[in-house]
């Protein structure tokens, strides 16, 4: 993956280099403090103190009169700077970010008439030592504007260059994912103080915080340092709150009713009235001191009632499943926290996390109610936090956590299940149940900060640390499609069934997994203007890739590959001895440049590569499967239609033994096998902005960002004709099945993202708070879908892979716009009006013509002319038009989204210290429709009769796992 010379000349780099943010709890505090003829002033005594905690950090400036404070839980601080012969200076209200340094210069005048300066401080809109893409979203942003769910990572899509969208996996369809950088939320290195958070099974968020629990989170979009790993996306990095000297708490409640929505676009299609809806959340926080300016308590609690309905149609595929079914969501978040100092140098917490839900899973308006199933997640952590100042130049961090995660989806009705192809039609039980994951991690890291001045004030601040997660459990039940998957080729239970599919027994498979990292991190502050961020990182994975010697499939394709047969082509993998994925080597590189030397111009830039953790869904989770030989007893596929004897359509109900090819039955397989030589994805992640401050609230910035990936997971059907009536690529080889369901998982796609963000960004000033963001991007990829996604294959040349015409636009991300405006703003009469707006462009889609049009016995050809659509005619029927011809996969564009969201606001007084805050909030003002197309075939096979829900949606705003219609939402927020 990576030369060993680059390796070489990166470890000789960082031997002399330091980081602008790190994979911390804390920020910092640092800057020159110099006399009014700007000479640097040597021995000045600087304190840091928290207002609300007291904590204290202190040190001495340098000879160059340099000075840094760190390990500073975030908050407010008070900084004060004392030395004989010069007027005492103190800086109030200084405020400390998650894995910021805030850089703050002071002058000393002499000592005179005049005993003490004071001043209060903003803070620094520009930072002037960090090459790294992102932002900061403060607690004033997470209490003032309006959160649909109060979802955290909702307040994402606030930050430049970050879109909003649904968790794809159907165990968590109500979870609300950032898309960064052509990824779609599962490529993002989740942090809640300092610990993991990341679900290793399909990816994304694994715990929701109480929103109440809250302090603030750190978006970093690009090009972070050496200190984050296991992400080729973005980082999030959460803050909870600590208690503080005085006894504060808060209680909310929100209601929403029928009453204050809208009709949902599927209700008015189906012609009925507007369905009941009712959700409740309530929940609130409490903390305090248990011993003044030493050790503090918090705890927050939330709870989630929600109630409502889907209209279903299945357009004439299952009739008597037809109607209008409720859909119900019970939640509850709990976090405990106790923080302590110890002496003037250490600071310590504990944090206990809870998380309990059901949801919806499988559900929408086209899934027949008897597919549906409950998914049940539950979430426990235990969190301690530990740093430790040793001297002024030396902090060390550390972080222990366990957690347990547990994913449930019981067995609901019993009998086949039946996809309609080339629709999002489902019926029969569902095929998602029952099946089970359960998550144990035992996690520990520790990060070491050194400070030194070397020559002529050359400083450097280095970090270096290791990383440790003990996953000994991460474990997967199932018991799905036991009396079959029926792929049916016309939404009819009596018309022609294209493929057949029986499971037998059931799975588990335990992937135990140990995850290790080491990191260097320097930033080199060459001169007051100019700093290098330097760093490099090694992430490794024991555990991968796992054992397949006991499944025929992956024998059979290990003989085959060491006869020969493979050589040169894609499946060149296989033949070779398995080995693990150990040369992750990560070097990092930026500079961020103070062109004027008044923070009010920077200019930054970099490049590094950076190694995820490939979710277990994505590669091996089906291989495992096939090594337990437990898995398909029956396979059967025939795209014009699977026959009789007598050479008629057999049908849902025939007795399998009709069937005209009895071969069909195979050896127990799930008909996938891992590459032995599988690699972690990795993204080259390249970037060039500009910020320059106007006035003295106000920055706009433009940046430009490139992310090459590769080794991403992709999931081949290999098993084709090479001509049309031909042999199969693998007829010789033995696998099972012998048709195109045989997959091979790799590690070879690459995707590309390129994007421009033009930002505006206006701190709290005359009121009005106010941020403003455009995006324009091209996210494409070999693989089909965002380089993060589950990618299934749409390879429509199996002798040319990667040809041109693989090379598409990302089916979820490639989003060419996207604008985000959000603000705060203080109207007369203590009101506060706070809106969100999203907007993005259509994103793509794959449109197939349903048709064998190559002969190689799949029927994913691309339609010759690509498809846009266009709205929604009189009759609530969806347009579209041709667009040119179709040159690559995913060439149709289906409908853009927009969003606009609103919340207003008055806070009284009730006594002392007690304030009631009233809060009314409209999500989709609008209404907009938002509708969303599936994958889309133009004929259907059986026949080649157009297929009446070519380029149709499939759903709209207010359907399960989709935004809402607009809603209203009216409640309080009780504050002491």
């Amino acid at each position: 993956m990576r030369t060993l010379q680059q390796i070489a000349a990166c470890l000789l780099l960082v031997l002399t280099a330091r980081p602008a943010s790190s994979q911390t709890t804390n920020g910092a505090i640092s800057g020159r403090i110099t006399d009014a003829q700007r000479a640097a002033l040597s021995g000045v005594v600087v304190r840091a103190k928290s207002v609300g905690t007291g904590v204290t950090r202190e040190t001495t400036t340098d000879p160059r009169g340099a000075y840094r404070l760190g390990g500073l839980p975030a908050g407010t601080y008070d900084l004060v700077a004392e030395r004989s012969g010069f007027r005492p200076f103190t800086a109030t209200s200084v405020t400390v970010n998650v894995g910021l340094d805030i850089s703050f210069d002071i002058t000393m005048p002499i000592a005179g008439i005049a005993e003490k300066v004071t001043v209060t401080a903003s803070p620094p809109l520009i930072q002037t030592q960090s090459s790294a893409v992102g932002e900061v979203v403060d607690l004033s942003r997470i209490q003032g504007l309006p959160l649909n769910g109060r979802q955290f990572a909702n307040l994402a899509a606030t930050v430049p260059g970050v879109g909003l969208a649904f968790h794809t996996d159907t165990t968590k369809g109500l979870q609300y994912v950032p898309q960064i950088s052509g990824g779609n939320g599962r490529n993002i290195n989740l942090l809640v103080d300092g610990g993991d958070n990341n679900d290793d099974t399909v990816g994304g968020q694994l715990q929701l915080v109480p929103l109440e629990a809250i302090q603030e989170f750190t978006v970093l979009t690009q090009r972070f340092d050496a200190t984050y790993g296991r992400s080729n996306g973005g980082v999030i990095n959460v803050v909870t709150k600590s208690g503080t000297n005085q006894l504060r708490g808060s209680w909310f409640t929100l209601l929403r009713d029928d009453g204050l929505n809208a009709q949902t676009f599927t209700e008015d299609l189906a012609k009925v009235d507007k369905q009941p809806y009712e959700r409740y959340q309530f929940g609130g926080s409490v903390g305090g001191p248990i011993v003044q300016n030493r050790a503090h308590y918090f705890a927050a609690y939330e709870r989630t009632h929600q109630d409502a309905m889907q209209v279903v149609n299945t357009l004439g595929a299952f009739p008597d499943q037809d109607g209008v079914f409720p859909l119900a969501f019970r939640g509850h978040l709990f976090t405990a926290k106790a923080t302590a100092t110890f002496g003037a140098n250490q600071y310590a917490s504990i944090r206990y996390g809870r998380e309990h839900n059901s949801q919806p899973s499988g559900a929408g308006p086209t899934v027949a109610h008897s597919a549906w199933a409950t998914s049940i997640n539950s979430f426990d952590s235990v969190n301690v936090n530990h740093n430790w100042a040793t001297s002024s130049s030396f902090l060390n961090e550390a972080v222990i956590q366990y957690s347990d995660f547990t994913n449930n989806i019981p067995a609901t009705t019993s009998g086949p299940s039946y996809f309609v192809a080339g629709t999002p039609l489902r019926g029969g039980t569902s095929a998602l149940a029952p099946q089970r994951t359960e998550q144990t991690k035992w996690q520990f890291s520790n990060q070491l900060t050194w400070i030194t001045t070397a020559g002529a004030g050359v400083a450097h601040e280095f970090r270096g640390g290791a990383s440790w997660i003990h996953e000994p459990q991460l474990r997967v039940f199932g018991h799905t499609l036991t009396e079959g998957l029926y792929i049916l080729l016309t939404p009819s239970l009596t018309g022609p069934v294209g493929e057949i599919s029986i499971a037998g027994g059931a799975l588990t498979a335990n992937f135990p997994l140990e995850h290790y990292g080491l990191y260097a991190q320097d930033d080199w502050r060459i001169s007051n203007r100019v700093t290098l961020n330097l760093g490099i990182r090694w992430d490794y994975t024991r555990g991968l890739p796992i054992d397949q010697s006991g499944a025929a499939n992956f024998q059979a394709m290990q003989n085959a590959g060491r006869a020969g047969l493979f050589a040169g082509t894609i499946l060149d993998d296989f033949g070779q001895e398995p080995r693990p994925d150990r040369d992750n080597v990560q070097p990092r590189i930026g500079v961020a440049v103070d062109l004027f030397g008044n923070g009010r111009d920077v200019v930054r830039g970099g490049w590094g590569i950076y190694t995820d953790f490939g979710y277990i869904a994505s590669n091996v989770l089906q291989a495992a499967i096939d090594a337990t030989q437990v898995g398909l007893v029956f396979s059967v596929l025939d795209p014009t239609g699977i026959k009789r004897a007598d050479g008629s359509f057999f049908q849902v109900g025939d007795p399998l033994d009709t069937i005209a090819h009895l071969n069909a039955v195979g050896a127990p397989a799930t008909a996938e096998v891992a590459s032995p030589r599988l690699e972690q994805p990795y993204t080259r992640q390249a970037n060039v902005g500009w910020s320059h401050q106007l006035g003295r609230s106000t920055v706009v910035s433009a940046d430009y960002v490139r992310v090459d990936g590769r080794d991403l997971n992709l999931r081949l059907r290999p098993n084709v004709r090479v001509s049309p009536g031909g042999p199969r690529l693998l007829s010789a080889v033995g696998v099972q099945p012998t048709n195109q369901n045989f997959r091979t998982v790799l590690s070879k796609g690459s995707s590309r993202y390129d994007g421009v963000i033009l930002a505006f960004r206006r701190q709290l000033s005359s009121g009005v708070d106010a941020s403003a963001s455009y995006t324009v991007s091209k996210a494409t990829s070999d693989v089909g879908t965002a380089y993060d996604e589950i990618v299934q294959n749409l390879i429509q040349d199996i002798a040319d892979p990667f040809g041109d015409v693989q090379q598409g636009p990302s089916a979820r991300t490639d989003s060419r716009h996207m604008i985000s405006i959000s603000g705060i703003i203080q109207a007369p009469f203590g009101v506060s009006v706070a809106p969100i707006f999203h907007y993005r462009s259509a994103l793509p889609v794959h449109t197939f013509d349903g048709t064998d049009a190559n002969g190689d016995g799949n029927t994913n050809d691309r339609t010759p002319m690509r498809y846009r659509f266009t709205g929604i005619d009189a009759d609530n029927v969806a347009t579209f038009e041709e667009d040119g011809s179709c040159e690559t996969v995913n060439c149709s564009r289906r409908a853009g989204f927009s969003q606009l969201n609103l919340r207003v606001s008055r806070s009284f007084p009730l006594t002392r210290g007690v304030r009631i805050e009233a809060i009314g909030e409209v999500f989709n003002v609008f209404n907009a429709k938002n509708p969303v197309l599936a994958l889309t075939q133009r004929r259907i096979n059986s026949n080649n009769t157009l297929n009446p829900l070519f380029m149709q949606p499939s759903a709209y705003a207010g359907d399960v796992g989709q935004t809402e219609q607009r809603i209203g939402q009216i409640g309080f927020r009780l504050t002491f």
